[in-house]
């Protein structure tokens, strides 16, 4: 993840978060509250990313 702040609300943005976080064995579930701790985040855009990589697990995506 980036070293400066950063916004989560683009599909690049948050699909390379979580690819980063998937390589560092990071919980599905604590994705949202990670991110969320570096910046702000698009919620529903998470949660579509989620989706589209194979995450459907998404009830507790809201931090």
């Amino acid at each position: 993840m980036p070293h400066y702040s950063a916004r989560y609300d683009t599909r690049e943005a948050l699909m390379e978060a979580l690819v980063e976080l998937m390589a560092l064995e990071v919980p599905a579930e604590e994705f949202a509250p990670v991110l969320c701790t570096i910046g702000p985040v698009d919620l529903d855009l998470l949660a579509d990313c989620m989706n589209d990589v194979g995450l459907n697990d998404n009830r507790s995506i809201a931090a």
